[in-house]
């Protein structure tokens, strides 16, 4: 049995497929299995593996018709080792990465993540969010920034076996099935590691899920936080206050109180929208931190450049505590 199980699903990935999967198969770390698993491909990507006669290699069809969280999970249901390793079709496993994030295991470790570099890159913001997942360094990093953004790039990941099953994997779920993953596994108790070293090569193009499905929009972005949210300590118990009234915190006001989540009010900075009610919360002045709303949770939500420190610091100001009564959520 494999140490490592590396799970890659595709569809019509032709044109780089052969490149993802010999850069696992090559890996300086020997001990792995790698399933790929086609998700109905319509071109060429199955016929271009072909020639692959590695032992630790298995091409196989997904059982599941619901697209890339199906095939995740019938490759998850073939895997026999200890750990779980995603890899996409388009993006490229430098020769260390199966064995560098191994040595960053310890005993308490349930995922492994590393730096990541991109091809191809299409805009800056997919190069302002690997920036940003690069520079979250450690558990706590991770764990206190997992609603503003995903904090592990998903073909980056290595998760203990026993973690997968006790969460249950990836959800067939109306947002992003990695980023609801890793809400679910760090409100488990999950420990997070990041290998700092650039370990994986990560493909843009149009035509990536994260730009086509909305699924992965900001619609679907703003319910995932809400539900994640709702089930955080304190939040059923004493309700929310958004610092924000601008267009993320009206959304995601109404995100929560849709999971049955009291919002108590609003702060924000701006006097004209003080003293405004806005979903049936009133809006008070950032000034008043410290004295309104004390015993509610406070959600930053501000989305304009920079906002998200001014906001964090007018929390630890007030007394507030990122990652227990504070979360920065944009």
């Amino acid at each position: 049995m494999s140490v490592v199980s590396v799970v890659l699903p595709f569809r019509d990935a032709e044109s780089t497929l052969l490149d993802a999967v010999q850069s696992i198969l090559q890996q300086q770390f020997r001990d792995l299995e790698l399933i790929a698993v086609d998700d109905g491909s319509r071109d060429g990507s199955v016929a271009s593996l072909a020639g692959i006669e590695d032992p630790r290699f298995r091409l196989v069809r997904n059982k599941f018709d619901n697209g890339v969280v199906g095939a995740s999970a019938t490759g998850l249901g073939l895997a026999g080792g200890e750990w779980f390793a995603r890899m996409d079709a388009d993006d490229v496993a430098m020769p260390r990465r199966i064995g560098e994030q191994l040595n960053a295991a310890e005993d308490d470790t349930g995922v492994i993540t590393c730096g990541v570099e991109t091809i191809d890159c299409h805009g800056d913001g997919i190069r302002r969010y690997v920036a940003w997942a690069n520079s979250l360094t450690d558990h706590h990093a991770m764990s206190r920034s997992r609603f503003i953004e995903c904090p592990v790039i998903n073909p980056t990941a290595m998760v203990r076996r026993d973690w997968m099953n006790r969460v249950g994997g990836y959800h067939d779920t109306s947002w992003a099935e990695d980023h609801d993953l890793w809400l679910r596994l760090l409100a488990a108790g999950c420990r997070f590691v990041r290998v700092p070293e650039v370990l994986l090569q990560w493909r843009d193009s149009p035509e990536r899920l994260t730009r086509q499905d909305p699924r992965y929009g900001s619609d679907a972005r703003s319910r995932m936080r809400a539900h994640h949210l709702h089930n955080l300590p304190g939040v059923s118990e004493h309700g929310v206050v958004i610092a924000g009234a601008g267009p993320i915190g009206k959304k995601l006001a109404l995100n929560l109180q849709g999971e049955g989540v009291e919002v108590k009010g609003f702060f924000d900075v701006n006097p004209a929208r003080v003293g405004q009610w806005i979903h049936g919360a009133e809006v008070a002045a950032t000034e008043q931190m410290k004295s309104k709303w004390r015993s509610s949770i406070m959600l930053g939500s501000v989305g304009l450049k920079g906002a998200r420190s001014t906001v964090r610091q007018m929390a630890i100001a007030a007394g507030r505590r990122e990652g227990e009564d504070f979360w920065a959520v944009c």
